[in-house]
């Protein structure tokens, strides 16, 4: 008999394990599934491998990086001077690593898609299992059964390893230098979406169980730790390098990444006023588009539940699936395009409006099969070349085209994500239909080589880390955007850190056979994850708090708060952890006799006296969070008199009553007049001029007048305060950031300030409403502006106190201890 070639011996192996691969497969389709065990596992007994042993490796290669039990092989790998090449060393195990079944878009060098048909040799002998159930060594001796046999495998598709990297690398380089959508991370959702469904398509056709709690455990056991050990290092570094007023943000975001809910924060932090800053960059803002692909990864297997009972019946699910993604992508999309028009900011980050881009992916995953049958698709496995190979391969160079010119022709950030994302979609799809074309200049031949794969390899990991490093970079150099230098440093970094966190951490826990032989051991890789996260988050946060307050100067030594210290200070107050707690409230909620018989949206009413007390007169206050911000001004006098405080003050809407009102403050005067009306209230306190951050002008509101006379038509006296300046930057943040870098301030003050005749008017715009009057009430004009800007100078620091807390609120502690005692001598001295 002639001896065969070891290519044939290779060949004929393989098949013979295809061979025992489909007749366990039936083996496992013919049992019924019902067992936790089937549920948990995937049919697979937990004692048995994922893969085949794999074949040993040639002397002078990197073994095989198939699933290990344990790091110890892959630590003692060998060290740059042993191995062959440095590729060898920069790839590692990396390179040979194919995952069988690729269930997102991070899978590390696993984009296995679609179906591969070999047809087999029905005239070539292949090898079979003996009696202990191993394939002999002399594949010659064995048989096949006879007749035509085709076999359905997943393919490992390069070009679109290659896409990742694609995506990631215009991901990181519009981060670092554009400033603008690449479309990348939108790329990441459609590919995520395409590895899914082929993952559970293939479970649902070949009979297998859905295993869905399996598939989470595995899924969240992979993304978990390098994110965990990311957000750590963020941490750190936030500790280390960014100021104290980002520090609460970044440990509230640290929880929200964990947990992956971080796109959920960032919509709260849109729409909620008090929030400092939502749009300043976090070291972990990035983590949003991570949280959408995490909630679709929990969501979207339970859509191939409602197939399951059609797959056991032998019927076709692709149709119905296919109607179930089309159904959810055009709700989604539609949501998508209104909620991008009227609150694009918001609908950036709502999983809502992405879903629509996981079921394109799901929709292309579904009908690629016949797409490639209709156009005669290949795979580099098949001796065959695919049709019409030159249009698929302009086909590809078409895709990436319109990817790379995503951003850069059209800026589309302003209309993300909206309709304008299918072109990025349309893009990615182009080279996934395009697939192998055959041709040496084809962008698959391209996107298939092994430094496309290499950055494909460390793909999560690059995302992962490369956003902290450019937001840390950025605050230390005090840039809006990184230069062609120090951005390419970054970017540099970037990949050394992502290639270590996937060496060290990504790719030891995904191919732990350890790890996945039990779900409890998965279990708690994710928990301990989760609690490493939590642990530091919490353990920082409640270190914070039990620091001592900082204290102003000794009795004697107070720096004056009118004047701007030329030397810095021992401590500035408050501290920039320290400003979530300087808005002002009340202690109490509003109860008995203050109690609002109807709630209105956005109030929170709140007293300062419980609901069992005699006051001798209530002062309520109204409007905007400008008025509210005087609240500790008054309280020194209130105690002094016995009088009761309400806080009626709506965020964003000052009180403008009888005046034309937009959508969020419509009803709100009315709904004031009305608590008024049934409450027996003394004096009504509202801020009435308003001035702005752009022209630096002060105006009183049209409708200022109407809305105080009616108050003093019901006989109720009128505080009326002047605003407070506003302006274009975050005053806190300015000063801090001189401060930090050794300034004193006076710096701050030069840096951030501004003159007093450039943020408010020469006459207080407030002053004709003195002339107002009522049945037994009167205005009472309470100017504060010579507090807030002494000598006629705003300055962002004032003694040892910051004067703002943001771009246009006063400090809680400023306004009590330097506008607080002005207001009571004012207005006493007014009668009041």
């Amino acid at each position: 008999m002639r001896a065969l070639s070891e290519e044939e011996t290779a060949r004929q192996v393989a098949l013979a394990r295809a061979i025992a691969e489909e007749q366990e497969a039936a083996r496992r389709a013919a049992a019924p599934a019902d067992s936790l065990e089937d549920w948990t596992q995937d049919g697979e007994p937990v004692s048995a491998p994922v893969d085949p042993a794999p074949e040993p490796a040639p002397a002078g290669e990197a073994p095989p990086a198939g699933p290990i039990a344990d790091p110890t092989p892959w630590l003692a790998a060998a060290l740059p001077s042993q191995t062959s090449t440095l590729d060898d060393w920069l790839q590692g195990p990396l390179e040979s690593y194919a995952e069988r079944e690729a269930e997102d878009a991070w899978s590390t060098a696993g984009s296995v898609a679609g179906t591969w048909r070999p047809q087999r040799d029905q005239a070539a002998p292949a090898p079979a299992e003996d009696a202990a159930g191993t394939i002999p060594s002399d594949p010659s001796a064995v048989t096949v059964p006879a007749g035509p046999q085709r076999r359905d495998r997943p393919a490992f598709r390069a070009e679109l390893h290659g896409l990742r990297a694609v995506a990631l690398g215009l991901v990181a380089v519009y981060h670092i230098w554009l400033g603008r959508v690449s479309g990348g991370v939108d790329v990441f959702l459609f590919l995520s979406a395409f590895f899914l469904t082929g993952t559970f398509v293939r479970r649902l056709e070949s009979g297998r169980p859905l295993a869905i709690p399996r598939y989470w455990l595995h899924t969240f056991k992979r993304l978990l730790p390098p994110a965990a050990v990311t957000i750590l290092l963020a941490l750190a570094a936030t500790a280390a390098f960014l100021p104290a007023s980002l520090w609460p943000t970044v440990m509230q975001q640290a929880v929200a990444s964990a947990v992956y809910l971080q796109n959920a924060l960032l919509v709260l932090l849109q729409v909620d006023y008090q929030a400092r800053d939502a749009g300043a960059a976090s070291p972990l803002q990035h983590f949003w588009s991570l949280s959408v692909q995490g909630q679709a990864f929990v969501v979207w297997p339970l859509l191939f539940a409602l197939v399951v009972r059609r797959a056991r019946r032998g019927r076709p699910i692709r149709r119905p699936l296919l109607a179930i993604m089309a159904l959810i992508g055009a709700a989604s999309l539609t949501w998508s395009v209104l909620s991008t028009q009227s609150q694009q900011q918001v609908a950036y980050f709502d999983t809502a409006a992405r879903l629509w881009e996981f079921a394109a992916g799901s929709m292309l995953a579904l009908a690629l099969p016949a797409l490639d049958r209709w156009t005669g698709a290949r795979r580099p496995e098949e001796e065959r070349a695919p049709r019409l190979g030159a249009l698929r391969a302009l086909t590809g160079w078409a895709g990436i085209a319109l990817l790379l010119a995503t951003g850069i022709v059209l800026d589309v950030s302003s209309q993300f994500p909206g309709w304008i994302a299918m072109v990025p979609l349309a893009a990615a799809g182009a080279v996934v239909v395009a697939g192998h074309s055959g041709r040496r200049w084809g962008v698959d031949a391209l996107l298939s080589t092994r430094p496309a794969a290499f950055v494909g390899d460390i793909s999560y990991a690059l995302y992962l880390v490369h956003w902290p490093i450019l937001v840390v970079w950025l605050h230390h150099s005090g840039q809006e955007r990184a230069g062609l230098l120090d951005g390419a440093a970054v970017l540099a970094g970037s990949v050394v850190l992502a290639w270590i966190l996937t060496r060290a951490i990504d790719a030891p826990v995904r191919r732990s056979r350890w790890l996945e032989a039990r779900p409890w051991r998965a279990l708690t890789a994710i928990a301990l994850s989760l609690a490493l996260v939590l642990g530091a988050s919490g353990g920082w946060w409640t270190w914070l708090n039990r620091q001592p307050e900082p204290v102003p100067a000794a009795q004697g030594q107070e720096l004056p708060t009118d004047e701007v210290a030329t030397e810095a200070p021992a401590v500035l107050r408050p501290a920039g952890w320290q400003l979530g707690g300087q808005w002002p409230s009340l202690p109490e909620s509003c109860s008995g006799a203050w109690a609002p018989s109807v709630v209105f949206r956005n109030v929170h009413c709140e007293q300062l006296l419980p609901a069992g007390s005699e006051p001798a007169e209530t002062i309520v206050v109204v409007g905007s969070s400008h008025s509210r911000q005087y609240i500790p001004a008054l309280i020194p006098l209130a105690e002094e008199r016995d009088a009761q405080i309400v806080n009626l003050s709506m965020d964003g809407c000052p009180f403008l009553a009888g005046a034309e009102r937009d959508a969020y403050c419509a009803g709100y005067d009315e709904w004031v007049l009305s608590y008024l009306d049934s409450v027996d209230v003394d004096t009504v306190l509202a801020t009435m001029t308003l001035t702005s951050a752009d022209s630096g002008e002060e105006l009183l509101p049209t409708g200022a007048d109407t809305a105080v006379q009616a108050l003093l038509d019901r006989g109720l006296d009128v505080i009326v305060t002047r605003d407070t300046p506003r302006w274009s930057a975050d005053q806190f943040q300015c000063a801090e950031s001189v401060v930090d870098d050794g300034g004193t301030p006076a710096d701050a003050d030069a840096a951030c300030g501004a003159e007093a005749s450039a943020k408010f008017a020469a006459e207080n715009p407030a002053a004709p409403l003195a002339a107002l009057t009522g049945p037994d009430a009167s205005v009472t004009l309470l100017d504060l502006s010579d507090q807030i800007c002494p000598d006629g100078r705003c300055s962002p620091v004032l003694g040892d106190v910051y004067v703002y807390m943001d771009d246009d609120h006063l400090t809680r502690l400023f306004v009590e201890e330097t506008l607080a005692p002005a207001a009571t001598e004012r207005l006493t001295a007014a009668g009041f």
